[in-house]
């Protein structure tokens, strides 16, 4: 909805964009996580199979909130 309207960022509805900016903050904190797991790891095939477990659902996780919020994929 934000980024349809051909408005100035300054007029952008700032509920919305709080939604947002709340939304991409959730993602970012999960990527961070699944990036500590990958530095972490102690054992390299058992790490690699938790961080690809770790990655997908990190993936499925903006998905669903996009489709939550009825945006496209």
């Amino acid at each position: 909805t934000l980024f349809n309207q051909n408005t100035a960022p300054a007029a952008w509805n700032q509920t919305q964009l709080m939604q947002l900016l709340i939304g991409l903050d959730q993602q970012m904190e999960q990527l961070e996580r699944c990036r500590a797991q990958n530095v972490e790891r102690e054992e390299p095939s058992l790490g690699s199979e938790n961080l690809t477990l770790a990655l997908k659902n990190y993936f499925r996780g903006i998905s669903q909130y996009l489709q939550g919020k009825e945006y496209s994929r």
